[in-house]
């Protein structure tokens, strides 16, 4: 299993959006993430399934 996991700053890069926009996303628990230790890292899979969602709506 070979995951590419984003840290905030390079998902922020990659969707356009803030980092704070990031964390807001994270923290109402519609981004998906992934904990480790005391930061979180995004599944690049995840996220662009999570953005084919949000367009279908």
């Amino acid at each position: 299993m070979n995951e590419k996991l984003l840290t905030k700053e390079e998902l922020a890069v990659r969707l356009n959006i803030s980092s704070y926009d990031v964390d807001r996303l994270r923290k109402e628990k519609q981004m998906p993430n992934i904990k480790i230790g005391r930061s979180y890292r995004y599944n690049l899979e995840d996220v662009e399934k999570f953005i084919k969602k949000l367009g279908s709506k």
